[in-house]
């Protein structure tokens, strides 16, 4: 099963001052996303040395689990892009990864 998890890191940025808001809105899909079928984790991290910078660290049953997440229409996940649109500061980062076996 290890072979097909896939993990995600997904960097953004938001702009100086909008800290406290951002990292509001984006807490707020925490516990939706990780209701999603095929989640496995989704935990939100704020750099220790640029308050301006959040991670997500997502684990996904599958590349069609991931698929589906980010093909959706739920409402927290247009929420959140609607309204963290105008808090960001340049377009995030998104990195997929598949563990190596030992």
């Amino acid at each position: 099963m290890s072979q097909q998890i896939v993990t995600v890191i997904a960097a953004l940025r938001v702009k100086a001052g909008a800290e406290d808001r951002a990292r509001q809105l984006l807490h707020r899909v925490v516990a939706p996303t990780l209701e999603e079928p095929g989640c496995l984790a989704y935990d939100l991290h704020q750099s220790l040395t640029d308050p301006t910078e959040f991670m997500f660290y997502e684990r996904w049953e599958s590349d069609a689990a991931l698929a589906a997440h980010a093909a959706s229409a739920a409402p927290h996940r247009l929420q959140l892009r609607e309204q963290l649109g105008e808090l960001t500061d340049g377009r995030p980062e998104v990195t997929r990864w598949r563990s190596v076996d030992r």
